[in-house]
């Protein structure tokens, strides 16, 4: 394929499929109709040896899905980020040009080959890719940072400090692209401001600039004008120490110039039951979704206390009350005590169903801190999750009752909805082994990236790719309504 012609390719499919986000490996089972469960198998098996480390059997999977399926685009994407992991560049790249000429010429894919083409010293080819995208959609900041890497491999150091410090001010929560300056100010001998560069990046994401992550991306650069790593290629969401697989998007301002802002938790690591695997990943990704959707402001805290919690929101309720849009997300367990809806902090013991009122966080307290928000208020809530509490409770008065999933609510104020993972009485899952998300946010992640869906529709297009992936057997279910407005995530 000439790049000219392949130019014009990505132009057309990004113009088509403007969501632009590192798609869940279960798309290539929609995407192939055929045997739709032994594909399913294939890509859990995949994905689970994946986040192991087992590259070997992460492959075999793969090659299972293109040998049954040949056409399937984004299987070739997938196995060219498990041959970048290898170190085996060039066929990472042959798996990237082939899905690319199925049809998966996505934003992810042009940039991850183009990663793939500076690691093997092709620079010129990964300019060719990264500025393909950069012409259609000038605003992605990942693309930018492609472009440094590949023009500090080329010697060019002006055109990558440009690229580079375009794309940090672009997305200035990308620890990855400070991590990636900072080694570039190294090799050109500038100290204080690498170090300047890397204390950003930990402030971030602490888990960029541990010594062992340092090491590895100063290795990967060698050489007298190294090219720091780029972001490798992704699978599926994944935590630092396996290929970055939180979905790319490229930020834009709020439609209509609107202040919006979120409050994003994440409580998974409690002390008295068994950790939740997902929340604090799945509140990480929502919380980059909703940057890149234009929040002016996304606070992000993981594994919150009761008094931590109750702080957070007292704060953000200041804070929302001086925005268009105010919305809370909330990952991890939540329990129902006589109809009243509580969050679980990591501290609770809950001992009895008398100490859920003195240890949890009351519903009525997210609403609180969101109604002074002065067009929409937004609850989203993946606290559905059988609950480990319950095993263990005391019943103090018999006729208390305690719920197995969160119990119905009507929003008293107009203009707020209340998004659960699962409606009333119903359980929601954390997901399945190998997977860094829970359905629901999975599918919050995916359709926070389409642009001009209105948000009732929003809600309907998350139900329906839930109930999908869980075989119907989670809901999700939105309380609340609205006027007549039109309220979009996404500009149309």
């Amino acid at each position: 394929m000439t790049h000219s012609r392949f130019r014009r390719l990505v132009v057309a499919a990004v113009l088509a499929l403007a969501p632009v986000f590192s798609p869940a490996m279960a798309q290539t089972i929609r995407n192939v109709p055929e045997n739709n469960a032994s594909v399913a198998r294939a890509n859990n098996a995949a994905l689970a040896y994946f986040k192991k480390g087992d590259y070997q059997r992460t492959l075999s999977a793969l090659d299972d899905i293109i040998r049954r399926h040949p056409n399937a685009a984004l299987a070739y994407s997938n196995r060219g980020a498990v041959y970048f992991q290898l170190k085996k560049y060039d066929e990472a790249v042959k798996d990237y040009t082939q899905a690319i000429g199925l049809g998966q010429n996505d934003t992810v894919t042009v940039l991850n080959r183009a990663s793939a083409y500076s690691k093997n010293g092709e620079f010129d080819r990964a300019l060719d890719d990264c500025n393909a995208i950069i012409r259609v959609n000038p605003r992605n900041a990942v693309a930018y940072r492609v472009c440094g890497v590949a023009y500090q491999g080329k010697g060019d150091t002006e055109r990558a400090f440009t690229n580079l410090n375009e794309s940090a001010r672009m997305d200035p929560r990308a620890a990855k692209t400070f991590v990636a300056r900072g080694i570039a100010y190294e090799q050109v001998g500038q100290s204080d401001k690498a170090k300047a560069d890397f204390s950003q990046a930990g402030r971030i994401d602490p888990s960029t600039v541990t010594p062992a992550q340092l090491a590895e991306a100063r290795e990967r650069a060698g050489g007298p004008r190294p090219a720091p790593n780029p972001a490798p290629p992704a699978v599926t969401a994944a935590k630092q120490t396996t290929p970055d697989l939180a979905p790319i998007v490229t930020a834009q301002n709020a439609p209509g110039g609107e202040t919006r802002v979120a409050l994003v938790i994440g409580n998974g690591s409690y002390a008295s039951v068994p950790k939740l695997p997902n929340p604090s990943s799945d509140a990480k990704a929502v919380a980059d979704s909703l940057r890149a959707a234009g929040f002016k402001t996304v606070h992000l805290d993981n594994d919150l206390s009761a008094s931590a919690m109750r702080e957070a929101l007292n704060t953000f309720s200041t804070e929302a009350s001086q925005a268009d849009w105010a919305v809370v997300y909330y990952a991890g367990h939540g329990i129902e005590v006589n109809g009243v809806n509580y969050l679980i902090p990591i501290d609770a013991k809950l001992k009895t169903d008398r100490a859920v009122q003195f240890e949890a966080v009351p519903l009525d307290s997210v609403l609180t801190s969101v109604e002074s928000a002065r067009k929409l208020r937004l609850v989203i809530l993946d606290a559905c999750r059988d609950n480990p509490f319950l095993r263990d409770m005391a019943r103090t008065v018999a006729s208390r009752s305690v719920g197995r999933g969160l119990a119905r609510i009507e929003p008293e104020s107009s203009a707020t909805l209340v998004a659960y993972a699962a409606k009333a009485g119903q359980v929601a899952s954390d997901g399945v082994a190998g997977q860094a998300n829970s359905p629901f946010a999975t599918a919050l992640i995916r359709n926070m990236q389409k642009p001009g869906v209105e948000i009732r529709k929003f809600f309907g297009l998350v139900r329906d790719d839930v109930m999908a992936a869980t075989g119907n057997a989670q809901e999700p279910f939105v309380y609340g309504s609205l006027g007549g407005d039109d309220y979009f995530l996404r500009k149309p």
